[in-house]
C-alpha cells in the first residue's frame, strides 16, 4: 500500500509546486478573456504536469539504485542512471514543450501606455 501511495503523493506535491512556480512567475502577463483564461490554465496545467513527471522519475530512479544492491557505478548503476536520466528528458521535455508552445502562441497583457506629466 505504501509502494502506491508515495509516488501519488510526490506527483502531486511536485504537480502542486508547478502550478504555483508558473502562476507566480510565469504567466502573470497573459491578457485576460476567455482566451487568455483557457491559456492560463493550460499552460499552468501542462507546467505542474511536467513537475509532476519529473518528480516521479527521479522516485523511481532512486528505487532501482536502492534495488540495484551496492558496489560501484560501475556494476550497471551507472546504465540504470542513464537511462532514467534520458526518460526524464523525453517524457517531461515533450510536457515542457507542449507548455512553452502554448505560452508563445498566448495572448499578452496590453502595455498601457503611461500619462506624460508637464515639467514644472
Amino acid at each position: 500500500m505504501g509502494f502506491v501511495l508515495v509516488p501519488a503523493l510526490v506527483f502531486l506535491a511536485c504537480f502542486g509546486g508547478g502550478v504555483l512556480a508558473a502562476t507566480q512567475w510565469l504567466l502573470p502577463g497573459l491578457a485576460a478573456g476567455p482566451v487568455g483564461g483557457i491559456a492560463y490554465f493550460a499552460i499552468s496545467g501542462l507546467v505542474g504536469a511536467g513537475l509532476g513527471v519529473i518528480g516521479l522519475h527521479i522516485y523511481l530512479l532512486v528505487r532501482e539504485l536502492e534495488a540495484s544492491g551496492g558496489g560501484g557505478l560501475y556494476d550497471g548503476r551507472a546504465a540504470l542512471l542513464a537511462s532514467g536520466l534520458l526518460q526524464i528528458l523525453l517524457d517531461a521535455g515533450t510536457v515542457f514543450g507542449l507548455a512553452t508552445i502554448a505560452y508563445l502562441l498566448a495572448p499578452r497583457r496590453q502595455q498601457q501606455a503611461e500619462p506624460e506629466t508637464p515639467a514644472s
